[in-house]
């Protein structure tokens, strides 16, 4: 079959799709990528993979430059004629069942969390309220990534839920990302936080806790940031001034990003997200379990998903400087033994629930019920046309 993966990124799709991509040629599929132009094309292109660029902003609010995109979009669909077309992030995911009404494929959308536009209240959330409705509910499949973003669509009746389907998260590549001690009772303890630099994320608190731990004690503690700078926002900036100010107070040591994150989780004890920005099941996180490590994060859609409190990392509420201080410095007073056995029960949650094998998985066995579908469609159109004796 003709398959299009559809993402705001090329980065994204050869960073997080990458194994999609592989198990779909093994299946004897012909993939192709739909995304704009970045440092990523070349490596998708070496992958095997036909790489078509689209002019997409991933903040614009532009109705101008959307309805180029969307047309753009469209055209690119018409000339490749796929079969399938799966697609990542909100503008991709709608913009794709705007087109899929009038091109003849069918879409697999993901939806890794709902955006900042539904934690606002007015005209745009309503609107998108609206776009999800018409634009997904002929999909072949909404996948999710958490029960909460799942169950707010379902009752809030914009999409049915015979066509939605929970799967656990993006999954993680349990190979890559593998456990490699790092403890030891004379070097410092590392708390590691990464991920693109987005405020609601939870930098600033993970910061501010920092600055009073180094203030406010004698700790043999270490606070680390890999942020990747979103160009798009003008806050994304403005933070990692922020963080490199800190780095020049020594509080915060700041590592630019890199592909190779695993070498870096194999190095730090501990992997904090205090977030409570509006996504999926975090990667951060699912990386930091793989590779053995415990978590502190919030009891937060998505987040929770990863954390059995007090077994292998802590919950805390959302945006509680003191709460999160509070079990920063009881993993920095907690014995290097149990810190081991912390991450052992990573790793094992990240085998059992979160092995990327599983999404591969829910995603071959949709494509091939579209095969099977498309095979029998075939076979009566060439019945019924048959001339009878």
């Amino acid at each position: 079959m003709k398959i299009i993966i559809f993402a705001n990124t090329s980065w994204y799709v050869y960073n997080f799709r990458k194994n999609l991509i592989r198990t779909l040629q093994e299946n004897g599929h012909e993939v192709s990528v739909i995304a704009p132009f970045d440092d990523y094309v070349e490596r998708l292109t070496e992958m095997g993979v036909k790489h078509y660029g689209l002019p997409l902003s991933q903040r614009s609010m532009n109705p101008f430059r959307e309805v180029v995109s969307c047309v753009w979009l469209f055209r690119l669909l018409r000339a490749i004629g796929p079969d399938i077309v799966l697609t990542f992030t909100v503008k991709c995911n709608l913009y794709t069942g705007i087109c899929r009404r009038l091109l003849k494929f069918e879409q697999i959308a993901n939806i890794s969390g709902l955006g900042e536009v539904f934690e606002k209240n007015g005209l745009i959330n309503l609107l998108v309220s609206r776009l999800y409705k018409f634009a997904l509910a002929g999909s072949k499949r909404v996948f999710f990534q958490n029960n909460e973003d799942m169950q707010m669509i379902v009752q809030h009746h914009l999409l049915p839920g015979n066509l939605c389907k929970r799967i656990p998260g993006s999954g993680v590549d349990l190979e890559t990302f593998h456990p490699l001690s790092s403890l030891s009772n004379n070097k410092p303890r590392i708390f590691f936080m990464f991920g693109r630099l987005v405020p609601k994320k939870g930098y600033d608190l993970f910061m501010k806790a920092a600055e009073n731990i180094c203030l406010g004690g004698n700790y043999n503690a270490e606070f680390w940031i890999m942020g990747i700078v979103d160009n798009g926002r003008k806050e994304s900036k403005e933070l990692l001034e922020r963080i490199m100010a800190l780095q020049r107070k020594g509080i915060i040591r700041y590592l630019p990003p890199s592909d190779d994150v695993a070498i870096v989780l194999q190095q730090v004890d501990v992997v904090v997200l205090p977030s409570e920005y509006n996504e999926g099941v975090p990667r951060s996180l699912l990386e930091a379990m793989a590779c053995g490590k415990p978590i502190i994060t919030t009891d937060w859609k998505g987040c929770k998903d990863t954390v059995e409190h007090g077994k292998n990392g802590y919950l805390v509420k959302v945006g509680d400087r003191a709460d999160l201080s509070r079990y920063i410095l009881q993993f920095l007073e907690t014995r290097t033994e149990k810190l081991h056995q912390m991450g052992i029960e990573s790793r094992k949650k990240a085998e059992e629930e979160f092995d990327d094998r599983k999404v591969l998985k829910a995603y071959l066995s949709e494509i091939e019920d579209s095969f099977c579908g498309n095979q029998h469609a075939i076979a009566a159109t060439l019945q019924s046309s048959s001339i009878a004796p």
